[in-house]
C-alpha cells in the first residue's frame, strides 16, 4: 500500500488564500473502514464482516485527540486476549471463509504501524509516568469527574 508516484504524503492539497485543505489519501491507514477494505483485500469477504472489529481497535480515538490512546487496543495483548474474547477466535465472512480475528487485529496494528512493527502492552507502560493515584488511591486524582463517576456509581449501587 505505498505511495504511487508523484503523489504526496497526505494526498492532494488545495490551497486558497487563507485556507489549506489537506485530504488524506486512500493509501494511508487512518479510520476502521479503511482497515476494513485491507482486510477484504487480504481475506475476500465485505467490508462490513471487518468493521466491528476495526471499530472496536480504534474506538479510544474518542479518548484523546492524538494517538496516546492507542496505548489501550494496539497492542498484542489486546489482539490475543480481548479481542477473541469480544468475536470468538474466528468469523466467518460473507464469502463463507473462517478468517482468525487475531489476525484482523494484528494486521490493523501493523498497519497502523507502517508494517514495521506490532507493539506490547509494555512497550507503550513502559514509557508511563507511575502517579501516586494508580496505588489503590493513596493519593487523591486530580479529576473532579473521575470522583463523581465513583460517587454516583456507589449510591447506584447501595440502593
Amino acid at each position: 500500500m505505498g505511495l504511487k508516484k508523484n503523489e504526496k504524503r497526505f494526498g492532494k492539497v488545495k490551497t486558497f488564500p487563507y485556507l489549506c485543505i489537506i485530504i488524506k489519501s486512500i493509501n494511508q491507514m487512518a479510520n476502521p473502514m479503511i482497515h476494513s477494505k485491507s482486510s477484504v483485500k487480504r481475506w475476500g469477504g465485505k467490508v462490513e464482516d471487518y468493521l466491528a472489529i476495526h471499530e472496536l481497535i480504534d474506538s479510544p480515538k474518542a479518548t484523546m485527540n492524538n494517538n496516546s490512546a492507542r496505548l489501550l487496543t494496539h497492542n498484542t495483548w489486546f489482539a490475543y486476549t480481548i479481542i477473541p474474547k469480544i468475536f470468538g477466535y474466528n468469523i466467518t465472512n460473507s464469502d463463507g471463509r473462517s478468517v482468525d480475528v487475531v489476525d484482523i487485529a494484528m494486521l490493523h496494528i501493523a498497519e497502523d504501524f507502517r508494517m514495521k512493527f506490532v507493539p506490547t502492552a509494555q512497550d507503550y507502560l513502559k514509557h508511563v509516568v507511575v502517579q501516586p493515584w494508580f496505588n489503590n488511591a493513596v493519593k487523591n486524582i486530580d479529576n473532579p469527574e473521575a470522583e463523581q463517576t465513583a460517587k454516583e456509581f456507589l449510591e447506584k449501587i447501595s440502593q
